[in-house]
């Protein structure tokens, strides 16, 4: 970060795009104080801890973004040619409804349920509001400053929820039965930044959204997934790796979370801190750093790069895995956890490289819905993997690989940064800048 810089404000920002941009950092400091609880690696800590609740619970919980980016063709459709603030501003106003509910439900099997059920509800909420706002961010912040800019927003939200779910694993190792008065205060929080968001103005919205409808009038909307996807060969090729990258990481996530809390039975400050917190901190620490070099370089080059390090890490965590040591595996998950930073940013903005102006919702949903798609079944894969398919209810017969499972992820990883570097070799630095 450069001496002009700073967390809190981008040099060359439009004025107006600063004033909208300090209402979503403010936006940032607060909402994230509910969403967090919602967190894959904190609520399933907290529903298998708390609730007791069975491996495809977890196995769900893990899923359950997932489940939400499946939805977001569904969002695309419906913010075309619609303000994209309201839109954000109404879901962000449910998610916290649903962060209340947890907060209500009772400390049994029911009660895990509905935690189950508002979690997923959440998730395909915040599916929404990403769509949406993956248009503001396009619209407000040039390419050459873009990734700077929300890089900011997300270290801001990393800070967050690295403060809010620490402190929370510090309340439920007091008593578990906390968690009510944790997710209510949440729910009420998490209101300021809804307030805050309202005030937040999008360059350029009102011409934008007049393309959006004419690209739907014109048949150019229709189908667009598989359109794009066969049109654009190197956006398909870019997703394929995405896809098998993102396969790698989402199998070991579940296994991980009944690894470190079941097997070798650590507290809810080491478990939320291997599984969440350990993430966020590194994501809060190189954001600034991956989001220089993902304004300067193509994003299949940003993606090459990151790939190479999380191999590294994942085979750390297979050490950690086989020997059930908590060291290894943090270990093992600092080095993944790198890479998480500038995989946020990338995942937010990647397809700008790529995208027609006009298709900008189109592209993120294409990419949205296909991370879905995996994470609809890659969780699932991974707990039947670990534990084998005759583990609490799975198929009868069958014997898991348990530590295994990590270095077959490490071979995806190979596969698919190795395909990154190709296309990124045919591609060249800078191909694509939008």
């Amino acid at each position: 970060m450069s001496p002009k810089e700073s967390l809190f404000k981008v040099p060359g920002l439009d004025p107006a795009v600063q004033k909208s941009f300090q209402r979503e950092q403010l936006c940032e400091f607060t909402l994230p104080l509910a969403t967090s609880l919602m967190e894959g690696g904190f609520v399933a800590v907290v529903a298998a801890k708390t609730f007791d609740a069975q491996p495809w619970v977890i196995a769900v919980i893990s899923a359950a973004p997932m489940f939400g980016n499946l939805s977001s063709f569904f969002w695309n459709r419906i913010a075309t040619g619609r303000p994209k603030v309201p839109m954000v501003v109404a879901l962000q106003c449910l998610v916290l409804l649903c962060v209340a509910t947890i907060a209500v439900s009772p400390q049994t099997t029911s009660g895990a349920f509905v935690l189950l059920a508002s979690v997923v509800l959440s998730r395909i909420l915040i599916a929404g509001i990403i769509t949406a706002r993956s248009v503001a961010w396009s619209l407000n912040y040039d390419r050459a400053l873009r990734a700077r800019a929300t890089g900011r927003l997300q270290a801001i939200t990393s800070l967050m929820v690295v403060v809010t779910t620490g402190v929370g694993g510090l309340v439920l190792d007091a008593r578990p039965e906390n968690f009510r008065w944790l997710y209510g205060a949440g729910a009420l929080l998490g209101g300021l930044g809804v307030w805050s968001f309202w005030g937040v103005s999008v360059i350029g919205e009102q011409r934008h959204r007049v393309l959006e409808r004419r690209g739907t009038r014109d048949g150019s909307g229709r189908n667009a997934f598989f359109t794009i996807l066969r049109d654009d060969r190197r956006y398909a090729r870019y997703q394929l790796y995405q896809f098998i990258s993102g396969v790698a990481a989402m199998m070991l996530e579940p296994p991980l979370v009944y690894l470190v809390s079941k097997e070798i039975g650590a507290s809810y400050v080491a478990s939320i801190g291997i599984v969440l917190l350990l993430p966020f901190l590194l994501m809060l620490a190189t954001i600034p750093w991956w989001a220089r070099y993902l304004d300067r370089v193509h994003v299949a080059e940003f993606r090459a790069q990151q790939n190479s390090v999380w191999v590294v890490g994942v085979l750390v965590m297979f050490v950690g895995a086989w020997q059930l040591s908590l060291w290894w595996l943090a270990l093992g998950r600092f080095l993944t956890s790198i890479v998480n930073g500038g995989g946020s940013l990338a995942w937010q903005l990647g397809h700008n490289d790529f995208a027609p102006r006009e298709q900008l919702s189109a592209y993120m949903a294409v990419h949205v819905t296909l991370t879905g798609v995996r994470g609809a079944f890659a969780p699932f894969l991974g707990m039947a993997l670990y534990l084998g398919w005759d583990a609490k209810g799975y198929v009868p017969g069958s014997t898991g690989l348990g530590a295994w499972l990590f270095l077959v992820s490490a071979i995806l990883g190979v596969i698919a940064w190795r395909g990154f570097d190709v296309l990124q070799r045919e591609i060249g630095p800078r191909a694509g800048e939008r």
